[in-house]
């Protein structure tokens, strides 16, 4: 029988599961149909260009924000990162384990920063158009952190990893 030795530049990880949330495919729907009702609101009152610029552009401010956090302040690359259009991570999300407390300060910024940003527009763009970017913004980041409220126990020494069909806390 052969032996196979691991060289001693190998790095070997062992994950120990500390809590798992599966998706539930009902309040996803039902999440969905928030910002639908308010579109058909708009169509109602011939105004559907708010709520159109909300959801192309709020996602695109998020991916921005989310490099600059990580190029200028945590000084990482974010190669492994993606952007995918479903619920919980709608937007820029991690596709490897990321530690919870980056998560979490990410957010926090994320949360922030962009509602300042929303709202330094206030003299030069309608009421309406912020508030859609507003509910956009919040309707997007509500899932993360409705995630890591669950997670929030595990924040020191817990690594988030997003699946299709549950997101993940593992202690390395």
């Amino acid at each position: 029988m052969i032996r196979k030795e691991l060289s001693k530049e190998s790095t070997i990880y062992h994950y120990k599961l500390l809590q798992r949330i599966h998706y539930n495919s009902r309040y996803f729907i039902a999440y969905w149909c928030l910002p639908g009702i308010l579109f058909l609101w708009d169509l109602i009152r011939l105004q559907p260009l708010p709520m159109l610029i909300g959801v192309l552009l709020i996602p695109v401010l998020h991916t921005v924000l989310i490099y600059l956090y990580f190029t200028l302040k945590e000084k990482r690359p974010l190669h492994q990162w993606k952007f995918q259009f479903t619920l919980p991570w709608f937007g820029y999300a991690p596709t490897n384990y990321i530690a919870l407390y980056r998560i979490q300060g990410m957010n926090i910024h994320l949360l922030w920063v962009t509602a300042v940003i929303c709202g330094c527009f206030y003299p030069w763009i309608p009421l309406t158009v912020i508030l859609h970017l507003m509910f956009i913004h919040v309707w997007i980041m509500l899932p993360r952190f409705i995630i890591q409220f669950f997670m929030r126990q595990h924040q020191e020494n817990g690594y988030l990893k997003l699946n299709d069909q549950d997101a993940s806390c593992y202690e390395q």
